[in-house]
C-alpha cells in the first residue's frame, strides 16, 4: 500500500478510536487508548516515508528507522526544517505524543498533593488535531516548493 494511503488509513483508525474512548478504565478502553497512540505513530511513520519519497530523500537506512528518527532526518531538509523542528519543541506534536504515552504507562498518584496529569478526551483530541494541522502544513509546503 502506498505510504500516502497508509497515512490516511491510520488517521481514520485514530478518528474511529477517539469516538469510542470513554476513559472509564475498562480493559477495552485502555486497549483503545494504546491503539489510538499506535495509530498516530504509524501514521507519522507513513507520512515520513511519503515525504521522503516526494522530496527524493536519499538515505539507504531511512526505512529501517523508527518514526521519530525519520522526522529528525527529514528536518535536515532546508524547506521543511522549521516546520518539523517546531513540532519537536516543548509545545509540539512529538512532545505531546510523548506525554500521552507517558501518562498511559504511569498510573495517577493520588497520594501526593499535586497529582500528576490525567488523560482526558481533550488531550486525545488536541493530539489528533495537532497532527492533522501538521499534515496540512507539510503537504501545502511540499506543493508550493
Amino acid at each position: 500500500m502506498d505510504p500516502k494511503e497508509l497515512v490516511n488509513l491510520y488517521l481514520d483508525i485514530a478518528d474511529s478510536l477517539l469516538s469510542k474512548l470513554a476513559l472509564n478504565n475498562s480493559k477495552d478502553d485502555d486497549s483503545d487508548q494504546y491503539l489510538f497512540v499506535l495509530s498516530i505513530e504509524q501514521s507519522l511513520n507513513s507520512l515520513a516515508d511519503s515525504i521522503a519519497a516526494s522530496i527524493n530523500f536519499n538515505n539507504s537506512d531511512f526505512s529501517s528507522y523508527e518514526y521519530q528518527k525519520k522526522w529528525i532526518e527529514l528536518s535536515s531538509n532546508s524547506f521543511l526544517e522549521n516546520i518539523i523542528k517546531n513540532e519537536f519543541s516543548p509545545n509540539g506534536l512529538f512532545n505531546d505524543l510523548k506525554q500521552v504515552k507517558k501518562m498511559l504507562h504511569e498510573p495517577v498518584n493520588d497520594s501526593i498533593i499535586v497529582s500528576n496529569e490525567t488523560l482526558s478526551l481533550k488531550k486525545f483530541n488536541l493530539l489528533l488535531n495537532r497532527y492533522k494541522e501538521f499534515i496540512i502544513i507539510l503537504r501545502k509546503s511540499l506543493e508550493e516548493c
